[in-house]
């Protein structure tokens, strides 16, 4: 029995510390609970962790799989430690099945191991694949990131920030993790990907559901329903490129898309990539990069801002919540996990992200004209918090496993030394 109440968040470098900042309000919501959470970054902290005995860890929470590529002399992380070890994933489930050798080994073990999970911020990939894929999957949903600065402590921490009347995108453009090269056309991804996989007659038909008005919110889903796919194909290397190269060319599409679509509103970038696409378009100012840890400072600035999902379902992104949370109104895009979220109806707008018309629902809203004093929502902080999804986490009761056998390429799904070559 382990009476340790260690609790690990594992995390890795990232340009804008949007993973270790995950990681440090994830610790906290668990410290809040009584855990003694601490945040690791790897390979930087690997010293550490080799330090800690398996009898000192009551549980593992790795951001991504990227952590357990480290080892303990010969063993993998969730060979060493005794205790649970679940995945947090940060995007689809498919983009690390196809670059991340060590995700496909995790998944082989958690088939027979309960202590092995994932956990996910949206519930589309595990409605569709969870019962294939026969592991232990949890969906605990992003949180905000606040800085509270106004409200009822303004007196204390200075002057009511300026909020400008403007509308800010906090995000980056470019390549995507599916390696889409910027610009590649529909036809032609499909072509280079999919020749291979279905007739030219079906790829075409691809290419219209994946533009059509009202398209899934997943890209993926698209391609196994129009090919006629079922949900273990996922597990096949070719067709998961496929579904990986069409999930980043839409991804980068949508966004482009939406903010085409605010033409005639002031707009300012945090990011990279926007100002490449769209160069000296009036209104437009490009600022750079802002670090995961100020995305909440930022939107304490504006009046509204834009968000836009990673191609997901049942699950939005932490920019709604931390834009709810500093009382920013968020446009985004629609998603089911909206309802569930029950945001204040008053800060959020949502947008179709296949036929996006920013512009018209900005002005319609009046967000930008409006004199209204804004801050700080306590509704949004007391309900979207990190204490409170891990508390849903660990003593909600987990997900049901399922009981149906993995199919054989399933089973095999990702080895070390055959990484997926994704388009």
């Amino acid at each position: 029995m382990n009476d340790s109440n260690l609790f690990l968040v594992l995390a890795f470098d990232h340009p804008t510390r949007a993973v270790e900042s995950v990681g440090v309000r994830m610790a906290a919501g668990l410290s809040a609970l009584g855990f003694n959470a601490t945040v690791l970054s790897l390979p930087r902290d690997l010293a550490t962790l080799t330090q800690l005995a398996p009898s000192q860890v009551s549980g593992v929470l790795s951001l991504g799989p990227l952590p357990l590529q480290a080892r303990i002399g010969e063993r993998r992380l969730w060979e060493h430690f005794t205790c649970p070890v679940s995945v947090y994933m940060l995007d689809a489930i498919l983009y690390d099945m196809a670059r991340v050798p060590v995700m496909g080994d995790f998944l082989n073990a958690a088939r027979s191991d309960s202590r092995l999970g994932l956990v996910s911020p949206e519930s589309g990939y595990r409605d569709w694949l969870g019962k294939t894929l026969a592991v232990q999957w949890d969906h605990v949903p992003f949180a905000a990131f606040p800085c509270v600065q106004r409200g009822a402590f303004a007196h204390a921490a200075g002057p009511e920030p300026v909020v400008l009347p403007r509308v800010a995108v906090i995000g980056t453009i470019g390549n995507e993790l599916g390696g889409t090269p910027a610009g590649e056309a529909l036809p032609d991804l499909l072509a280079r990907v999919g020749g291979s996989l279905a007739t030219a007659d079906r790829l075409a038909d691809l290419h219209d559901a994946i533009v059509a008005p009202g398209a899934d919110n997943m890209p993926a889903l698209t391609v196994a329903r129009t090919l006629g796919w079922g949900p273990e194909r996922a597990f096949d290397r070719p067709s998961l490129a496929l579904m990986v190269g069409v999930d980043s060319w839409v991804k980068r599409d949508r966004r482009i898309q939406a903010v085409a679509s605010l033409a005639g509103v002031a707009v300012d970038f945090y990011g990279t990539g926007w100002q490449e696409q769209f160069g000296a378009t009036p209104g437009f100012n490009y600022i750079g990069r802002v670090r995961h840890d100020d995305i909440a400072r930022v939107l304490a600035h504006y009046r509204a801002t834009l968000n836009f999902d990673p191609c997901w379902q049942g699950g939005v992104h932490d920019r709604v919540y931390s834009a709810a949370a500093m009382g920013t109104h968020v446009f985004t895009n629609t998603n089911t996990g909206l309802a569930g979220a029950g945001l204040p109806a008053d800060l959020v707008t949502t947008y179709d992200p296949t036929r996006p018309q920013l512009a018209a629902l900005v002005r319609a809203s009046g967000v930008l004209e409006s004199m209204a004093t804004t801050s700080a929502r306590a509704d949004v902080l007391a309900r979207h918090n990190w204490a409170s999804r891990m508390a849903d986490w660990l003593c909600a009761g987990r997900a049901p496993r399922a009981s149906a056998p993995a199919p054989a390429s399933a089973r095999a799904l990702v080895r070390e030394d055959e990484v997926a070559q994704v388009a």
